[in-house]
């Protein structure tokens, strides 16, 4: 990525001697591992302004306001040492060569309603990170900065692995990206390799918090979507943050994925309890482990559904009548789920 940018430093004149030491080590690092070198220009500002500034035109002529967009997210959160760059580089040299097909894990959306039998509504897509850590021996969750750049580096494998697969048409398909991986070349490309009936299918969840974090993409993100008819869910929100979520969020997400893991029955209907039918609409139950809550979310008007707790509910046709309702079991056959799928 730093090979298409260029970096503008200002500094005291007592200070360049640091400054080319530092890039030294660093040209140093990159060549060792054939990643090529920096190219620097330095201009003494009290006598060569005018060129400095010629300069920094042409380089601003050579790239776009998204990859300088993209440069500036990086650039935000540098590396701690050239160490753990070193170790990013590595990593990104074994996940590309990895077999994603592999790895990617898959849980299926349900749509439950009373008096009808469930029905397969989709399925979310996601990498498995305990895998990735097993496959690079690197500690990734523990890290911060590692976790955040090699999130970045998994979503453009599995906007890869997307326009690979067959896609039948049928179901809803949920992928789980970073916000620079949307405004990214990767799902540019994405967009348009997968046929028109796939993108109206397809829902881009994005985490709530990482959504407001990043006001500059927000706007593009939304008009991209417009676009290509692509839907919009808001993910990694527990049901009792449900009421920071503003209006105007509400407004523009087709869905908001609500985690009720840790809640029992009761405590789930009293925060539905006052909610609109429009939002009702919206929600879909994350994490769902008991038919306690499945029962809460059936009662409030949810219709959307995922978790572990979902194979021991649609195996059990007592359980599905004892919810939906008599002769809502009669359709459906035993449920198989492979680990892969779970």
């Amino acid at each position: 990525m730093l090979s298409d940018h260029a970096i503008s430093l200002l500094m005291p004149l007592d200070q360049r001697e640091i400054m080319s030491a530092f890039i030294d080590q660093l040209n140093f690092f990159l060549l060792s591992r054939r990643y090529g070198a920096m190219d620097v220009r330095v201009f003494d500002l009290n006598h060569e302004t005018s060129e400095f500034a010629i300069c920094c035109v042409e380089y601003m002529r050579a790239t776009t306001r998204e990859t300088a967009e993209d440069f500036l997210d990086f650039y935000q959160a540098p590396p701690k040492s050239a160490e753990q760059l070193g170790q990013l580089v590595e990593i990104e040299r074994i996940v590309g060569q990895a077999d994603m097909s592999m790895h990617i894990r898959m849980q299926p959306i349900w749509l439950l309603q009373s008096g009808l039998s469930p029905e397969w509504f989709g399925e979310e897509f996601w990498v498995s990170m305990a895998a990735m850590e097993e496959i690079t021996g690197k500690d990734i969750l523990r890290d911060d900065w590692m976790f955040a750049r090699f999130t970045e580096l998994l979503d453009n494998r599995v906007l890869s692995h997307i326009t690979k697969e067959p896609y039948s048409g049928d179901a809803a398909q949920f992928l789980n990206l970073n916000p620079v991986a949307v405004v990214s070349a990767n799902f540019r490309r994405m967009v348009k390799t997968l046929p028109a009936r796939q993108l109206r299918k397809l829902t881009v969840e994005i985490s709530h918090l990482m959504w407001r974090n990043n006001p500059k993409v927000r706007k593009g993100i939304q008009n991209s979507f417009d676009r290509y008819g692509i839907k919009l869910a808001f993910d990694q929100i527990s049901i009792q943050k449900l009421p920071v979520v503003s209006p105007a969020e509400i407004d523009i997400a087709n869905y908001l994925k609500l985690n009720v893991f840790d809640l029992g029955g009761e405590e789930i209907e009293a925060i539905l309890r006052d909610c609109s039918e429009e939002l009702i609409r919206k929600i879909v139950f994350c994490r769902c482990e008991t038919m306690e809550q499945i029962q809460a979310g059936v009662n409030a008007g949810v219709k959307y559904f995922q978790g572990y707790g979902m194979a021991k509910f649609l195996n059990n046709p007592d359980a599905i009548e004892s919810v939906l309702g008599r002769g809502a079991a009669n359709n459906i056959a035993p449920m198989r789920f492979s680990r892969k799928r779970l």
